[in-house]
């Protein structure tokens, strides 16, 4: 591709942003608290929970964070990734997420994710009854393909297309949407720029009941504010727009040492029970472990563990 083309791509990738962006401002953003398929919105590796959710400018060893967060950080990857993630949230809420990530040399990247939930058991009332007559599940899977390349040393754009199905009794409701994000280096210093939309798409429905989709925009920016062999540590920021919330301020910082132990700390602003979150992580040879940890307030603290494997 010459240098001429990759401009223009370049620009046209921005564009669409800016057109998406442009167009759920104007017509999904307007009401909160509207919205389905919220499983979407939870997160799905303990880096990601770790740094206040603020990861979609992280391009140093993402993993499979791309493969759920901002698909244009997967065009920067070298090596293909395995990664399993698992958390219990509350209400004995169980969350499971998995992906794998194949790069090319010539066409680009590619990558497919799992993210799966299960809601337990409820207790069935029928109509008129007095009491429970039974039990009943509720589950929610989303299964998505990634592609992703990188346009220049400094650029890179992703798409990703989700199919949704969620069932609760003997209801279901499915749907297709769209994510598309680009990252870019500024060439100031080690200063990169992302930004991204998720869960783009139709609105869907339980039955006759048409509900709206948890329509995401995110701008963030990473630095690394020390950048050595033996330490680093990395600054991240992010603001969100979600359909169902006002604007956020994420904030995130990772310490690294000897490319064997992280130290995470985030922060998010206008949220309610977890604003602060904590993370840890172990990188030996070509395993990575990792653990989130986000307490609630009130409620008990959720922890999230994530497995993953680089093969370079």
């Amino acid at each position: 591709m010459n240098c001429t083309t990759r401009h223009w791509s370049i620009i046209f990738s921005i564009l669409l942003i800016v057109a998406f962006s442009r167009f759920i401002f104007g017509e999904q953003l307007r009401k909160t608290g509207t919205v389905g398929y919220t499983f979407l919105e939870l997160p799905v590796t303990a880096r990601q929970m770790g740094m206040g959710e603020a990861v979609g400018s992280l391009d140093v060893s993402p993993g499979i964070m791309p493969l759920f967060i901002n698909p244009g950080v997967m065009g920067f990857q070298r090596g293909s990734v395995l990664g399993v993630s698992s958390s219990r949230w509350l209400a004995d809420i169980n969350h499971y997420c998995a992906g794998i990530i194949i790069p090319t040399q010539t066409i680009g990247n590619f990558g497919i994710s799992i993210n799966y939930v299960d809601y337990g058991d409820f207790q069935l009332v029928e109509e008129n009854a007095v009491s429970a007559t039974g039990t009943y599940t509720a589950q929610s899977l989303s299964t998505g393909i990634t592609y992703a390349r990188q346009l220049t040393d400094k650029f890179a754009w992703g798409l990703r297309l989700n199919w949704i199905h969620e069932t609760i009794y003997n209801y279901s409701s499915q749907n297709l949407l769209m994510d598309v994000g680009v990252l870019y280096y500024t060439g100031f210093r080690s200063l990169r720029l992302g930004g991204y939309i998720n869960n783009f798409g139709v609105d869907s429905r339980y039955i006759a009941d048409a509900f709206k989709m948890p329509t995401e925009l995110r701008l963030g920016m990473a630095y690394d504010l020390i950048n050595g062999s033996t330490h680093a540590v990395t600054l991240c920021t992010e603001m969100s727009h979600p359909s169902d919330n006002p604007e956020r301020l994420h904030l995130g910082l990772e310490y690294r040492y000897e490319h064997f132990l992280y130290l995470r700390m985030g922060y998010k602003y206008k949220f309610d029970e977890d604003p602060l979150s904590f993370g840890a992580g172990l990188s030996w040879l070509d395993y990575r472990l990792d653990l989130g940890v986000s307490p609630f307030g009130c409620f008990p603290t959720v922890y999230l563990i994530t497995f993953q494997r680089e093969f370079n």
